[in-house]
């Protein structure tokens, strides 16, 4: 990798990608208690929440038509009707809505439908435990993955600051290079040759090539 175009940790900050939003099992449960099938729609599982909510919500119908609409009755079929309370809106609406119907014959299936009315009660339980189970998996899963893309984010970050390390010492170690190659080059001046002036030692007399004659010969 060229140290020379790695970016500085400055320049280039490494900013992890915001994580999934978790989900709440306070909302999953209450939207599951209110509509069945509602919880499984909120955290992600549509299919899943269509199937329930049209079991159990036709399951519950089903009860009501074969009582005549008078099974959700907290007086006359009190432990019944706990089991109806784990269909909070829809109990409620049917409560509100059947209040004074009084039957006016025996049905033969009248029975029939008040434990259907009670077993879609206690279908909801297991669609709303669900829809939790659901809720605790997203959130172990954004929890993972938020975990990982911090650790993946933290070597990225590391390796940035490596390579920015590396590039400063290369620009130093240059930098020392140069200068000690230029001092080399060119001279203090302390040990530069003395200039030649065209004169020659003192005691010295050039003859131009002929040797003078010493003082006995002359004599």
């Amino acid at each position: 990798m060229d140290l020379a175009a790695a970016p500085s940790a400055t320049s280039l900050p490494l900013v992890a990608a915001p994580p999934a939003a978790r989900r709440s099992a306070f909302v999953a449960a209450a939207l599951g208690w209110l509509v069945p099938g509602l919880g499984q729609f909120y955290v992600g599982r549509p299919g899943r929440g269509l199937v329930m909510m049209v079991a159990i919500g036709g399951l519950f119908y089903a009860g009501l038509r074969l009582t005549d609409f008078t099974c959700v009755n907290p007086n006359a079929y009190s432990l019944e009707f706990v089991a109806h309370a784990f269909l909070g809106g829809l109990t409620a609406v049917t409560y509100f809505m059947t209040q004074g119907l009084v039957q006016s014959e025996p049905l033969p299936w009248f029975e029939a439908g008040r434990l259907y009315a009670a077993v879609a009660g206690l279908l909801n339980v297991v669609a709303i435990c669900d829809a939790l189970g659901e809720v605790l998996a997203h959130n172990e899963r954004v929890r993972v993955q938020s975990e990982l893309r911090r650790r993946f984010m933290q070597d990225r970050q590391d390796e940035l600051d490596r390579l920015v390390a590396a590039r400063e010492e290369a620009e130093v170690g240059l930098g020392a290079g140069i200068a000690v190659g230029f001092e080399a080059e060119v001279p203090d001046g302390t040990d530069a040759p003395e200039a030649h002036d065209g004169t020659d030692a003192p005691g010295r007399v050039e003859t131009g090539g002929i040797e003078p004659e010493s003082t006995e010969q002359r004599s």
